[in-house]
C-alpha cells in the first residue's frame, strides 16, 4: 500500500509539472544559463565586454522554479506568451518580464529555446558592456535590461512560457521573475 502511495504521488508530482506549461527539459535550460550568470557574477568571475564585475557581498541566490508548490508565475508567463504579441504586458503585479522571439521561413518547435532565449538576454552584457552594479537610466537603456533582469539579486523565482505562433514559423519566449528588478538607481546586487 506504501508503495502505491508513493507511486501515486510520484506521479502526480509529474503530471502536476508539466500541466505548468513548457517542457521540463526546457525549464531547466532557463534555469541553467540563468543560474551560470548568478554563480559568475556572484564569485567575481564575470566578464562584461572585457570589464570584470566584482564579487558579490553575499552570494546571489540561485533561480528556482516553484512548480512543485505554486504554477502562478508560469501560467503568467505563459498568458502572454498566448497573445503572440512581443510586447510586455501590463499590470505585473511584482514580476520581472523578458521576452524572446524569433522566426523562420521554416516551421520552427520549442526545442532549445529556454537556453537560445536565455543566452541572447545574457549576451547583452557582452554588446553593450556593464558599467556599473547601480542601474542607472544610461545603463538600462544601453540595451542591458534583459541581462539585469537575469542578474538581479532580489528576483529569485522564474516562471516561463512559450507559444508557436503565425503558422509554427515563430516562437515567442516570455519570462517573469519574482521580485521584479530593474529599479533605476538601485544595485543590481551588493558588490563586496
Amino acid at each position: 500500500m506504501l508503495r502505491l502511495c508513493i507511486a501515486l504521488s510520484a506521479l502526480t508530482a509529474v503530471s502536476w509539472a508539466q500541466s505548468c506549461g513548457i517542457p521540463a527539459s526546457e525549464a531547466k535550460d532557463f534555469l541553467a544559463v540563468h543560474n551560470k550568470l548568478r554563480a559568475s557574477i556572484s564569485a567575481g568571475t564575470y566578464v562584461a565586454k572585457g570589464r570584470k564585475m566584482p564579487a558579490a557581498k553575499t552570494p546571489i541566490q540561485p533561480m528556482v522554479r516553484l512548480y512543485t508548490v505554486d504554477c502562478a508565475i508560469e501560467k503568467s508567463a505563459q498568458a502572454v506568451a498566448n497573445t503572440c504579441v512581443f510586447a510586455h504586458s501590463q499590470g505585473r503585479q511584482n514580476l520581472g518580464e523578458n521576452l524572446y522571439t524569433m522566426w523562420s521561413s521554416n516551421k520552427v518547435s520549442f526545442t532549445g529555446m529556454g537556453k537560445k532565449a536565455s543566452d541572447s538576454w545574457e549576451k547583452e552584457f557582452q554588446d553593450f558592456g556593464w558599467s556599473d552594479v547601480k542601474l542607472t537610466p544610461a545603463g538600462f537603456s544601453s540595451g542591458i535590461g534583459h541581462a539585469t533582469q537575469m542578474a538581479w539579486a532580489k528576483s529569485t523565482k522564474l516562471g516561463c512560457g512559450m507559444k508557436l505562433c503565425d503558422g509554427d514559423k515563430k516562437v515567442l519566449v516570455v519570462c517573469q521573475y519574482r521580485d521584479a528588478g530593474n529599479f533605476m538607481n538601485q544595485n543590481i546586487y551588493d558588490p563586496r
